[in-house]
């Protein structure tokens, strides 16, 4: 069986706080920090890509700030406990360039917690709201 071909990034130009594209090229969040690992070589792999609400929440996790972020992050999307989904599988990215296209939806990104409750919960109880005014 064969390895699937690897290709060497510069983390900080390659990957770091670029723009995420899902499938259908919508724009869904920026890279905010990655997810590494090193094999029994020492060679260093980038594993998953990391956004959303709940990544400053990833790194700060020890820290009463970062519960509170997770917390909140959860309270967006409710508890997953099969996936956290400001991880993106790194086989998730189709393409690297200056942006990084995903083989996935908008939807099932973290990034889009905010914006979905918002729209929920606040937009959605203003009068006209999302409709255009009539003339």
């Amino acid at each position: 069986m064969t390895e699937p071909a690897a290709r060497v990034l510069h983390a900080t130009l390659d990957l770091l706080d670029r723009q995420l594209r899902d499938r259908d090229g919508v724009l869904c969040g920026n890279v905010d920090d990655l997810e590494l690992r090193r094999d029994d070589d020492g060679a260093v792999y980038v594993t998953h890509l990391v956004a959303g609400g709940g990544a400053l929440a990833y790194r700060l996790k020890r820290r009463k700030l970062g519960r509170w972020l997770q917390f909140a992050s959860r309270s967006l999307h409710g508890p997953d406990p099969e996936r956290d989904r400001t991880m993106i599988p790194m086989v998730a990215a189709r393409s690297i360039g200056s942006a990084i296209d995903l083989e996935v939806d908008a939807d099932d990104l973290a990034t889009h917690d905010l914006e979905r409750w918002a729209r929920d919960h606040v937009i959605e109880h203003i009068p006209l709201a999302g409709r255009r005014a009539r003339q």
